[in-house]
């Protein structure tokens, strides 16, 4: 009896963790799943300017939807594990899908204003930030071979690029053309397609014994005793202050500098897009490993490079590919901090690892863009983008310091 070998494929090389069937069903309903959420968020977005045109509104409707990250996600993933990722995914999931309904029903009725939209604004944000462990955390505990860890974290990252770049564009067609309840119901479909795909997955893992309030400090004392986590995610939370708020200051770059806001904004968002989309093309392809541990020390920098091109000139051939840079340092950054802490970390810490690393990326972003909008107004656009610059090299060099200094007192005893 003749035997043969399936040769793998272009596409098995590039993405291994596709060979996963259970990664391959998280993937299908995560992309359903992220481009109806960017429908939803950037649909309440529209919503509020229409209802209130006030900035001031929208900057706390976007607080609100992503603040949450910084507390709520920490808490949530130390009590998130194996044994119970699933349930937890699909509960949130239930929430989520409640909340739409709510906002769908309210639509109907011509109840819905902004304070009931600023409401439902934090409970989408609190649902969120337990929904970003508790999905991470099935994610990888689904997976038959764990060497495939990095490559699983970083294909959901370029998952939810490409959820950023194409779901804004749905809510910009859906809004105008159908109303706000028709971007409701777009999302609610999605959540229940990510529902039956979750519900299909098994994950690998036993329950634990360990207690579930023990999960944050266990993952507080793993940062600090392990030197990679202890260096790079202070410096990951640096860079979602200092440079991830740049989105703050595309539309009044775009207007103020090159005078044209619809036009350049789309412009810009398109460029930093692309190469957020890049860096996630580049980790979870089968090179994903060695360029996380070759670049991941330079990422800070070339955002750094990046934003200081942008203080610097009126040139739209230098800015654009200074946004692609700064999108592919940030995404390269997170994703590689994250990949690697999941694949190096123990099981019974995983959790609350995941939120902590969304408490210092996700949850650090909303301050950054309050932090942002003020210095724009007070400094200037341009000026705010070299104090964006300054202040993040400023972080970056003294917590490289801090840790070598770290080292040698630990070396010396």
């Amino acid at each position: 009896m003749n035997t043969t070998t399936r040769q793998p494929s272009f596409y098995d090389r590039l993405f291994p963790a596709l060979a996963e069937p259970a990664l391959r069903r998280y993937a299908c309903g995560q992309v359903v799943s992220v481009l109806g959420s960017w429908t939803q968020n950037i649909t309440l977005n529209l919503l509020v300017y229409h209802l209130s045109g006030m900035a001031s509104v929208l900057a706390l409707l976007n607080f609100l939807l992503y603040g949450p990250q910084l507390v709520v996600a920490p808490l949530a993933g130390s009590r998130i594990h194996s044994a119970n990722a699933r349930r937890t995914t699909l509960c949130v999931l239930g929430t989520s899908m409640l909340l739409t309904m709510s906002l769908l029903t309210l639509w109907l009725l011509g109840l819905l204003g902004v304070k009931l939209i600023l409401l439902h604004a934090l409970a989408i944000g609190m649902s969120s930030a337990v929904e970003t462990p508790s999905r991470q955390m099935l994610l990888v505990t689904s997976l038959l071979d764990q060497r495939l860890t990095s490559n699983a974290v970083a294909m959901n990252t370029m998952v939810y690029n490409v959820g950023r770049m194409v779901g804004p564009s749905i809510a910009g067609f859906v809004y105008p053309a159908f109303g706000p309840g028709a971007a409701f119901g777009v999302y609610a479909c999605a959540l229940a397609v990510m529902a039956l795909c979750v519900r299909s997955m098994k994950t690998t893992g036993a329950p634990r014994a360990a207690r579930a309030d023990s999960g944050l400090r266990d993952a507080v004392g793993y940062v600090m005793s392990d030197a990679f986590s202890a260096r790079y995610l202070p410096i990951l939370a640096c860079i979602g202050l200092f440079a991830a708020s740049y989105q703050t200051l595309v539309p009044l770059l775009a207007d103020r500098a090159y005078h044209n806001a619809a036009h350049y904004t789309g412009l810009f968002f398109a460029a930093a897009g692309s190469g957020s989309l890049s860096a996630a093309v580049l980790l979870s392809s089968a090179w994903g490993p060695r360029a996380s541990a070759r670049l991941l020390a330079l990422a800070p920098w070339s955002a750094i490079a990046a934003l200081l091109v942008l203080a610097s000139t009126n040139d739209i051939g230098l800015s654009i590919p200074a946004f692609y840079a700064l999108g592919f340092s940030l995404t390269f950054s997170a994703t590689s901090t994250n990949a690697t802490i999941q694949q190096r970390c123990p099981e019974q810490v995983r959790g609350g690892l995941v939120g902590m690393y969304g408490m210092a990326y996700n949850g650090t972003m909303p301050f950054g863009y309050l932090l942002a909008g003020t210095a724009a107004e007070a400094l200037g656009v341009r000026n705010t983008f070299s104090v964006m610059a300054f202040v993040l090299a400023s972080c970056v060099v003294a917590i490289h310091v801090l840790h070598h200094i770290r080292l040698r007192r630990s070396g010396a005893q």
